[in-house]
């Protein structure tokens, strides 16, 4: 079961031990997002997940696109390197904005500043953070943006735009096991079309908590039922997930994977920038 917000309970912790990093004043340029970005959480009900817990919070870029400048200052050298080489600036801009949210998430979490976190991955993409209890996965698909964050062993989330840019009902061989195969070839055109995105969501979200990415075993040889256990493949080192269906606004589909027995999932909507919020040109 979703929980949508935890009214009475939110708050940013005054630090995580090893986890705290301060910085500098000479870098309070980076504070205008996260400070916008602490009003569009509390206005949601967010706060940083206890033990166990997994919360998931989903934004359309489209409403912050006034702010892309003062997300610029959160990306480190990497990101900005990545986000020079879009081809698009629409692209540009929804990668841009997707990695300040998800620092200023993450810096909520950790109890430090957003454009100190410090974020690694694997070689197969899996974002890491290193020396803290926290798991974290990042989802974007056109304007629409997923952050997932959780004190687990791993952490998986996937969003997609609904409908998808490319016919799904051609890739059922590809996708889906033969049981699974049969199931949606019994539904309708439409409604496979739909069933298709819903299960195409559900295995990358588990693909991403298990850290292979589609580079992982092929999606047609598991099966992904919402809330079965999933073993992963026997040489990774990862927990068995579950995967869970977001309820979502129409214009978008998701999946949140998670440990087997994780405690509760939390889902935030969050909200444009509001008048008085505050903001770089403040």
């Amino acid at each position: 079961m979703w929980t949508s917000s935890r009214a009475g309970k939110v708050s940013r912790p005054e630090s995580v031990g090893e986890a705290a990093v301060t910085v500098s004043a000479a870098d309070r340029v980076c504070e205008a997002f996260p400070r916008l970005a602490a009003h569009a959480f509390l206005r949601a009900g967010f706060s940083p997940p206890t033990t166990d817990d997994v919360a998931v919070l989903v934004f359309d870029t489209a409403a912050w696109l006034d702010q892309v400048v003062a997300a610029e200052h959160l990306l480190d050298t990497g990101e900005c390197q990545r986000a020079a080489r879009f081809r698009f600036a629409h692209d540009r801009v929804a990668y841009v904005l997707a990695h300040a949210m998800w620092r200023s998430v993450l810096g909520w979490c950790l109890g430090c500043e957003a454009a100190a976190v410090r974020i690694t991955s694997t070689s197969t993409g899996q974002p890491q953070l290193p020396g803290t209890p926290w798991a974290t996965s990042l989802s974007h698909s056109g304007s629409w943006v997923a952050v997932a964050v959780g004190r687990t062993a791993v952490v998986g989330v996937d969003i997609e735009r609904s409908p998808p840019l490319r016919a799904l009902n051609d890739l059922v061989s590809t996708v889906c096991t033969p049981r699974e195969a049969i199931d949606m070839c019994a539904l309708p055109p439409a409604e496979r079309e739909h069933a298709m995105l819903r299960l195409w969501t559900r295995k990358e979200a588990l693909l991403k908590a298990f850290g292979t990415g589609l580079s992982g075993p092929p999606p047609a040889t598991f099966e992904a039922l919402p809330g079965a256990c999933v073993a992963p493949p026997p040489e990774l080192a990862c927990p068995p997930c579950s995967v869970h269906e977001l309820p979502l606004p129409t214009a978008v589909v998701g999946a949140l994977a998670v440990p087997v027995g994780s405690g509760k999932r939390y889902l935030h909507i969050l909200d444009r920038p509001m008048a008085g919020d505050g903001s770089a040109g403040e």
